[in-house]
């Protein structure tokens, strides 16, 4: 059974956002059908990365011989995406197709700028159903994601072999793991637990713990505080872990770091060692990992019924299997279409666990990410920074 949030999700006036990825917008037309314009879907990005704008520009352009449609691509600065979407649909100015952040999806429809994908004979059919619940609102279809982000523990699969340390499965493993090959050169687990991104850090272990993050007084979330408090105590993982971020997986690339919590992208870099990716352990051992997961998705904004077709067509052959593969090869954001996994893997075998946390993977709420987020920051800082037992730390960050 699928650990997702247990709600179909609904159009919301205002979503406090927790994403470890950057908005992007895609193809767009022109608002008036009755221009020449709306023969060309304009494409909005807001991913300023080499790694996805390249690839992006490629199968565009290849699309375009394909369907005869032409398609202009513009980027914009990554998270302001959203905003200029809400404000084009105010002008009269939306982009044809928009490749939109997962999390915002709601506030976007509840606009009324977006139109279902079912009108065009998109069903997501071929998408894992995690995602096809990422893409929708009220039943039904708004968004699609070729590509998605799950986190997984990443190790140093040198550093591993030459202290004997096998892959932990259970908490103890994991500690034990850390503690090993932990030295006066390398830390074992290059722990992000500031107010930004520790929340998110967290998911996998309370998750994986059968936690919730909508109720942190539990033995379940304690468990799984408490293990970072003794990675901290062994010397395993930073004193200073509260003051870091995202950085910590600088550790890691530069081989000062085990261990590290990351997504697929690491194995896009090009690392002076080998690099191995598991799930991050449940306490014992039994249950399923669990990871929060993340992504854009491309949607295709209300301009008009030509510009809507042409947007659509576009984007089937954008998200063809080929083309989505092609994709997910040269951005190593993980292929969240059923159809191509096998193909992908085949080349690409160490990404195996990112894509076993798909179908298990917890979609956070929208409405209530940002509280939560923030209940978990107060918790970890309080337990790890102040010395507070995590029970009482997590019961206290509760009320």
């Amino acid at each position: 059974m699928r650990r997702n949030s247990p709600f179909r999700r609904s159009a919301v006036a205002g979503l406090a956002v927790l994403t470890t990825s950057a908005l992007l917008a895609a193809c767009g037309g022109s608002g008036s059908d009755g221009e020449s314009a709306s023969d060309t879907v304009t494409v909005w990005t807001g991913l300023p990365y080499d790694t996805f704008q390249k690839p992006n520009a490629e199968i565009f352009a290849a699309c375009e011989k394909e369907t005869g449609i032409k398609a202009k691509l513009a980027d914009f600065p990554a998270g302001e995406l959203t905003s200029k979407a809400l404000k084009a649909a105010t002008s009269g100015d939306l982009p044809g197709l928009l490749y939109l952040e997962g999390t915002d999806l709601g506030r976007v429809v509840e606009t009324g700028l977006l139109t279902a994908l079912t009108d065009y004979g998109i069903t997501g059919d071929d998408y894992s159903e995690t995602v096809q619940d990422m893409g929708s609102i009220d039943g039904e279809l708004y968004g699609i994601a070729p590509g998605v982000n799950t986190v997984a523990a990443f190790y140093n699969k040198d550093l591993f072999a030459a202290k004997g340390v096998k892959v932990p499965r259970t908490y103890a493993e994991f500690r034990a793991a850390a503690k090993k090959v932990s030295d006066d050169k390398t830390i074992g687990f290059s722990l992000a637990a500031d107010t930004g991104t520790g929340p998110y850090v967290f998911l996998p272990f309370l998750l994986g713990a059968g936690g919730d993050p909508a109720d942190l007084a539990t033995p379940e979330a304690a468990t799984a505080l408490q293990l970072w408090n003794d990675l901290v105590a062994d010397g395993s993982a930073p004193k200073s872990a509260t003051t870091v971020g995202w950085e910590a997986q600088d550790a890691f690339r530069e081989g000062k770091a085990a261990m590290v919590l990351a997504g697929a992208w690491l194995f896009g870099e090009d690392l002076p060692f080998e690099v191995g990716a598991f799930p991050v352990p449940t306490p014992d051992g039994t249950g399923n990992p669990i990871s929060p997961i993340g992504a854009e998705l491309w949607t295709i904004p209300a301009t008009g019924e030509k510009t809507q077709k042409n947007a659509a067509k576009l984007l089937a052959c954008v998200t063809s299997d080929e083309n989505s593969l092609a994709m997910a090869e040269a951005s190593h954001r993980t292929p969240s279409k059923t159809t191509i996994s096998a193909d992908y893997l085949a080349k690409f075998p160490a990404e195996q666990p990112l894509v076993d946390l798909i179908d298990d993977a917890y979609l956070r709420d929208p409405e209530t990410a940002g509280a939560e987020a923030e209940a978990l920051a107060t918790a970890i800082q309080d337990s790890l920074a102040n010395g507070t037992a995590p029970a009482d730390a997590l019961a206290a960050a509760s009320k």
